[in-house]
């Protein structure tokens, strides 16, 4: 089998994985988070736009194979050690560590609050390569279209997080400046801040 054949059978197991385990996880199948009314899409839509969103990009395939499983550590209760056996490549299960948040305290075991969590999200992606930064960038590309629909229709910050939008603004902002920007590929640099500039815009 060659390199390119690889490659791709990683890309398909990657995609096949995550959606058996955001479908089939311990706390039942995993949505993605809107107001009261609206529509609650499987969470493996969210996945498969990061995906793309890389690939279009030119990220390499073990990038693209992150892109579908980048919360399979965070939020189907897979180890970093599991991931990697599991789809075969230890690279990949690596990246995805990097861009999991620890919702665990690593010593006591207690709930770390939200602003803890993105604190050391941020500190740790300062020292991060390219690809783990592009791979970040095109899941809150996402997370911020997800919230651009929702605002459009009227519906407040409070609605679908805990966050108030200058708070999410303010991550998003950051996120930007200190880690994207010069760091990854124009074409996502692009999507992210025309998705900046319309949450932006729903705070005035």
């Amino acid at each position: 089998m060659g390199d390119n054949t690889q490659l791709e059978t990683l890309v398909l197991d990657a995609m096949r994985l995550a959606e058996r385990a955001h479908r089939t996880r311990e706390q039942g199948p995993h949505h993605r988070k809107a107001p009261d009314g609206e529509d609650r899409p499987a969470y493996f839509i969210h996945l498969a736009e990061v995906a793309w969103m890389l690939q279009d990009a030119g990220l390499d395939p073990e990038t693209v194979a992150a892109g579908f499983l980048h919360d399979i550590i965070e939020d189907c209760g897979y180890s970093q050690a599991q991931l990697a056996q599991e789809i075969g490549n230890a690279n990949v299960a690596e990246i995805v560590k990097w861009v999991s948040e620890d919702k665990l305290h690593p010593i006591t075991g207690e709930k770390q609050s939200w602003e803890v969590r993105n604190t050391s999200y941020l500190e740790r992606l300062k020292t991060s390569p390219g690809n783990v930064r592009s791979l970040s960038c095109a899941d809150k590309t996402s997370n911020m279209r997800d919230m651009n629909r929702f605002l459009a229709k009227g519906h407040s910050t409070s609605a679908f997080t805990k966050q108030d939008h200058a708070t999410q603004l303010n991550k998003f902002e950051s996120l930007y400046n200190q880690i994207f920007k010069g760091y990854v590929p124009e074409k996502l640099a692009a999507r992210y801040q025309a998705a900046l500039i319309e949450f932006r815009g729903y705070g005035n």
